[in-house]
């Protein structure tokens, strides 16, 4: 090659080593402002979820020391625990540029990209416990990241296994993806752990989880509107407690639809539980279904910290002040005002033998400006309605009461149990709060405008209480 040649070619590498540290400058500078972005929504995120918490939660860049060709940040995580203690969890982000980061070469990535990003927490504070019982130099978790020019970001979180020297934990490690579009602020989320088992020291109770899979998508816009849906799956929950019989729940699952507009929130959730097993004998399925509209999240988490700050009192059994009454009767206002509906759709427990089931309705409107100045009283005045729809199976039951016996007892405690049933169904029939339906004893109640209806017949609260309370030998 000649030394025209030579020359040549050492300036188109130039060049392009010129041009490239340009980009990468560049793709530093976009990162930065990318991360500093993220950093805002956070915040903004936390401010809506603990609206009522003082301090709020905060997330800092503590340090951010951009180079050419990588950066180097660290961010700090602010809250107050329950102890009223200020505390701070510190992580680490080691981010290299774009448009083709050496740390995601390295990995065979080749695709350009703003920034590869690996964060992992800090020694130190609450992490301090799960550095412990990692191998040394090894963090418990890690979070690396793809960030596309076009804002587009791609990542895995890595849980570590921990198993602590006392097997008070033994946790299998998982592993997270979670993918974020800026154009449509989606942000979908699925992982799978293996196992989690837990020992709580003080009752000896041991909780094992095994299979667990989720996913979910959250869509955001404003400030705090967003919609999401979020689902899990065990294959098998296990509780033991000592001197009792082994409990499991085999394939319960978790389903949640969320929506919030504003301060407003109205979420479905609905567990299924699974196979249900005492001793390894099956007792049938149970379900849940609850419904909330309209609840004014910011409200009842004021509302909520106020209580909890009466009940950590030196005697929590003390007469509230006029002052603490006021208070709660001004947080419990803005709640009421949103008109909350909270509904148990369905609690189910089904088994080859029958089907029992509870339902359940609250239903409250504005309180009225002549309210009474109590908690209790407030909330009764903004009352639109209560309800409550009961089914219960004797055979179903008689089945579970036979199958958690054992022993010569059994056979008396099913008679017991069927006679117990029959005396208080039949009471409660002849007075007119339930009746009879095949092997089934339901019962219908309402409460609006001050009266009660019980399976259609109308009564005072008075009046339904001292039958309540007569069936309980409680009456004159």
């Amino acid at each position: 090659m000649s030394h025209r040649s030579l020359k040549t070619a050492a300036g188109l590498v130039a060049a392009l080593a010129l041009a490239y540290t340009g980009a990468s400058w560049y793709a530093g500078r976009l990162a930065q402002d990318r991360v500093e972005d993220w950093v805002e929504q956070a915040n903004q995120e936390i401010a809506a979820q603990w609206a009522s918490a003082d301090p709020r939660p905060v997330l800092t860049i503590q340090a951010y020391r951009r180079g050419v060709f990588s950066s180097d940040i660290r961010y700090g995580f602010q809250f107050r625990d329950e102890d009223g203690r200020d505390q701070t969890l510190g992580l680490h982000d080691a981010l290299a540029h774009g448009p083709w980061p050496w740390a995601a070469v390295r990995q065979g990535e080749w695709r350009p990209a703003a920034a590869w990003s690996l964060i992992e927490p800090l020694p130190g504070g609450l992490w301090q416990p799960w550095f412990d019982a990692q191998p040394a130099g090894t963090a418990p978790w890690t979070l690396r990241s793809r960030i596309g020019f076009d804002g587009r970001v791609a990542a895995q979180w890595r849980l570590e296994p921990v198993r602590l020297a006392d097997n008070r934990l033994d946790f299998s490690g998982g592993l997270v993806r979670i993918d974020y579009d800026p154009e449509t602020r989606e942000t979908a989320v699925s992982g799978r752990i293996d196992r989690l088992a837990a020992v709580d020291a003080d009752s000896g109770v041991r909780a094992r989880f095994e299979g667990l899979d989720f996913d979910g998508r959250t869509t955001r816009s404003g400030e705090t509107d967003l919609q999401s849906r979020q689902h899990a799956r065990f294959g098998e929950v296990r509780v033991d407690v000592p001197d009792a019989p082994p409990v499991a729940f085999i394939g319960p699952s978790l389903s949640s639809d969320t929506v919030r507009i504003g301060g407003l929130l109205d979420s479905r959730l609905a567990y299924d539980l699974g196979q249900l097993q005492v001793d390894r004998q099956d007792l049938g399925r149970i379900t849940l279904a609850l419904t909330a509209e309209h609840l004014d999240v910011a409200g009842l988490q004021a509302l909520a910290d106020a209580l909890g700050q009466l009940n950590r009192r030196e005697d929590p059994d003390e007469e509230l002040s006029e002052q603490d009454r006021q208070r709660l009767c001004a947080l419990a206002v803005p709640v009421l005002a949103a008109g909350p509906r909270l509904t148990l759709d369905a609690l189910r427990w089904e088994t080859p033998q029958g089907t029992s089931e509870l339902k359940a309705l609250a239903e409250f409107r504005p309180a009225p400006e002549d309210a009474p100045q109590d908690l209790g009283g407030l909330i009764e005045s903004a009352i639109r309605q209560l309800s409550a729809h009961l089914s219960l199976s004797k055979p179903m039951l008689l089945q579970v009461v036979r199958q958690t016996q054992h022993g010569e007892g059994a056979d008396m405690a099913v008679a017991l149990t069927s006679m117990l049933f029959d005396q208080y169904a039949g009471r409660l029939e002849r007075q007119g709060l339930a009746q009879r339906r095949g092997d089934a004893t339901e019962a219908d109640y309402r409460y609006a405008d001050g009266q009660v209806t019980a399976n259609g017949r109308t009564m005072s609260p008075a009046e339904f209480a001292a039958q309540f309370g007569d069936l309980a030998g409680l009456g004159q």
